[in-house]
């Protein structure tokens, strides 16, 4: 190759402009891949979620002697127990609610949050439920 002077200027034009070129286009890629990853999602304060959304765990307190109980005052403890076992559902039902809403945003700590708080309503909803049949039980042995 025969270099001659007049070529070899226009030569180095050319090259520069790819040089530039290239650092443009690597620039906009560096930029462009760091916009298309994923953001880290914000952390969770998973206590103060629930707290929030659904509330404290629903607790029930059965103070019937079935043996002393009036019919109205069995009827009455029913209505109350029925409700109380409506309320931890509608608990239960926000957290699984809430843990589809945060999704990918859970943390494995926070899902077993999640499940402790499901199954201390469920463990009051079913003490409840075992007081209140076993007065019901003792109301059937005393009033037969």
């Amino acid at each position: 190759m025969v270099w001659r002077r007049d070529v070899g200027w226009k030569f180095f034009g050319v090259n520069v402009m790819r040089v530039v070129l290239f650092a443009l286009l690597a620039i906009g890629l560096a930029f462009g891949a760091s916009a298309a990853e994923p953001k880290k999602p914000k952390p969770v304060d998973i206590k103060k979620e629930i707290l929030d959304k659904c509330g404290s765990i629903p607790y029930g307190l059965v103070e019937m002697n079935g043996k002393t109980a009036t019919k109205d005052e069995m009827e009455e403890g029913k209505f109350q127990v029925t409700a109380f076992i409506t309320q931890v559902d509608v608990y239960q039902e926000c957290l699984v609610k809430l843990e589809k809403a945060l999704g990918d945003r859970l943390t494995d700590y926070d899902r077993r949050v999640i499940v402790a708080a499901a199954d201390a309503s469920q463990q009051e909803k079913e003490a409840v439920a075992k007081a209140y049949n076993q007065a019901v039980d003792d109301y059937n042995k005393t009033h037969k």
